[in-house]
């Protein structure tokens, strides 16, 4: 016997999408602009006295340093975005692993985006991804996947 399909599993599959669309849109972007962006900036300290007295190899450093954090970052995004697609693929098929990975992911989302708040987009995939593991620990929810 086929299950239905809760509505609280298409809301849940909606949501997982969006994040993961927000999260691969804000990485790709990320990888793509950002790193010229702080290179054309951070490459040219002219405007920062205290900086002017470095050492050009240590302002390279620090140049190297803060886009390679921003490409790690962007890089967890982009996978995270991806995660989230299978994710919703698994929910809307009523895939046994579908409620833990999308738990996991959940949580991994939540983190991540706490420590990386500061804009609308880390506040929106914090809101998304709290609303979907509210939905997973309904007990109807929950029920569908076992």
């Amino acid at each position: 016997m086929e299950k239905s399909l809760p509505s609280a599993i298409r809301i849940v599959t909606i949501l997982a999408v969006a994040n993961g669309i927000i999260l691969l849109v804000v990485g790709v972007i990320t990888l793509y602009f950002v790193p010229t962006i702080i290179t054309s900036q951070l490459g040219n300290f002219s405007n920062l006295t205290d900086a002017n007295q470095l050492n050009p190899q240590i302002r390279s450093g620090i140049t190297t340093t803060i886009i390679s954090v921003i490409f790690i970052l962007a890089s967890v995004s982009v996978v995270l975005g991806a995660a989230w697609f299978g994710s919703a693929w698994g929910m809307f098929t009523a895939k046994y692993w579908a409620w833990l990975i999308t738990v996991i992911l959940a949580i991994i989302t939540i983190i991540f985006s706490i420590l990386s708040i500061g804009d609308i987009v880390n506040i929106a995939t914090l809101i998304i991804s709290g609303a979907i593991l509210y939905y997973m620990y309904r007990p109807y929810v929950k029920s569908y996947f076992v």
